[in-house]
């Protein structure tokens, strides 16, 4: 898990972004508590900062559909 955390941030992202949790099928309620808690942290972390240079990145374009490129 260490060492994916720092391949993480070898390529810019934080090594919070990876969490690892086990629970069984039968612990519900756990599932749900661990997934509200990663949901918060990512929002705390705030969008990827590789999706926001790879957006800057691509030119934006519309897509044509064939009829309207004739």
């Amino acid at each position: 898990m260490e060492q994916a955390r720092k391949l993480l941030e070898r390529i810019g992202l934080p090594g919070q972004r990876l969490q690892m949790i086990n629970i069984s099928s039968a612990m519900a309620g756990q599932f749900a508590f661990a997934a509200a808690e990663l949901t918060a942290e990512v929002r705390r972390l705030g969008p990827s900062p590789l999706r926001q240079e790879s957006l800057a990145a691509e030119p934006v374009a519309r897509a044509v559909p064939a009829e309207e490129s004739a």
